[in-house]
């Protein structure tokens, strides 16, 4: 599958609640997940890819806590759905984070939490 096939079907079959991308190349040696207009910025179009998944906000805080991060809950703060972060910093501390449940700060932390590297 090209860059170009799955950019086309984005577009047509992507719903409002999808804001995450699941993808995984030809070679099948990883995974990776991105914000869907991410990925739509930075695919080529002639990418080779396997296969792909668009995933909704619950599906990617299942993803999340597949690491089984530790410090990572959801919870609420004045009526609005938030997540709880004691992130480790580089030198060993760490600092309580509270961010919206929005599709940036769940990217963000999925990040922080596998370092950025795709997932085996």
């Amino acid at each position: 599958m090209k860059g170009r096939d799955i950019m086309n079907e984005i577009r047509s079959v992507k719903r409002g609640d999808q804001h995450f991308i699941k993808w995984w190349r030809k070679e099948n040696d990883f995974v990776d997940y991105e914000l869907v207009d991410s990925f739509l910025e930075g695919a080529r179009h002639d990418d080779e890819f396997s296969g792909y998944e668009l995933l909704t906000m619950e599906q990617m805080w299942e993803a999340l806590r597949e690491f089984d991060p530790q410090g990572v809950s959801r919870g609420e703060k004045e009526g609005q759905e938030v997540i709880y972060w004691e992130q480790t910093l580089a030198d060993g501390s760490t600092r309580n984070r509270i961010c919206p449940f929005a599709p940036d700060s769940l990217i963000s932390i999925f990040d922080a939490v596998t370092r950025g590297n795709p997932v085996d």
